[in-house]
């Protein structure tokens, strides 16, 4: 399993991970905390999320999250949390004695593990947690890598065990708190300074840093210096990840 990452020492990239897990309010900033965090430990295109026990009548929801282009129609299906994928799911993590399991999609027989294999996706790894009372209810999660880079059995079963309670409760927020634009910039630390805050604005316009020093008048060596705190203030790897990172927190729009 990789941890490597080109902006922050493994150990502050793990720890900036859990940090961030903690602060997820929505669906939009999960997807960026799996993106922009959890996949530099546990590589992955497609995750699913099942939030509620899989009986008629209780309270559950479910969710893909992807990065690669599925169906519509596919999504819709996926996102039925009694849809028949989700039972069988389930029924192969229940009888790995709820143990993370790799599951080959040529092995299922609902027809979204053949859609599945048709975009592309060999295998998903379940796992999953009962729940706990009164704090946060079960969910069951399916994690998959596009052929073209073979999921790691080994790395990604350990990965989902490692990460499990932070995906749990994580998940639980997303998906129980919607797509509210949630709280405002003071739910986020402020960790920016007004200056980098400008610095970041600008970059979404501005490609060079002689650009974005014109354009806030001052020099393209200010820009940098800027731009290296920024990314380490934000635990971003590059330019794309700190404005990523920095408008999951509100800070910019």
């Amino acid at each position: 399993m990789s941890t490597t990452h080109p902006g922050l020492p493994d150990g502050e990239a793990l720890l900036r991970a859990a940090e961030v897990a903690g602060t997820v309010r929505n669906r939009h900033q999960f997807f960026l905390w799996l993106r922009l965090h959890l996949h530099r430990f546990v590589p992955h295109e497609l995750l699913l999320c099942r939030l509620g026990r899989l009986r008629a009548g209780a309270d559950h929801r479910a969710e893909v999250f992807n990065c690669l282009p599925l169906a519509a129609g596919l999504v819709e299906t996926l996102n039925d949390p009694q849809g028949a994928l989700w039972r069988q799911l389930h029924e192969a993590w229940v009888n790995a004695g709820r143990r993370p399991v790799l599951l080959p999609l040529d092995r299922l027989a609902a027809e979204e593990g053949a859609s599945l294999q048709t975009a592309g996706f060999a295998q998903l790894a379940v796992h999953g947690v009962d729940g706990t009372a009164g704090i946060h209810p079960p969910l069951l999660l399916a994690l998959g890598r596009h052929e073209s880079q073979p999921l790691d059995a080994q790395a990604t079963l350990a990965g989902l065990q490692t990460w499990l309670p932070h995906l749990h409760f994580s998940a639980a927020r997303a998906l129980q708190e919607g797509d509210a634009a949630g709280a405002g910039e003071a739910d986020w630390p402020r960790v920016l300074t007004e200056r980098e805050l400008e610095v970041l604005r600008a970059m979404r316009v501005a490609r060079s840093n002689a650009q974005i020093g014109e354009q806030l008048g001052i020099s393209a060596l200010t820009v940098k210096n800027h731009l290296r705190k920024i990314m380490r203030k934000l635990g971003a790897g590059n330019r794309v990840q700190a404005v990523a990172e920095a408008m999951a927190r509100h800070m910019i729009s």
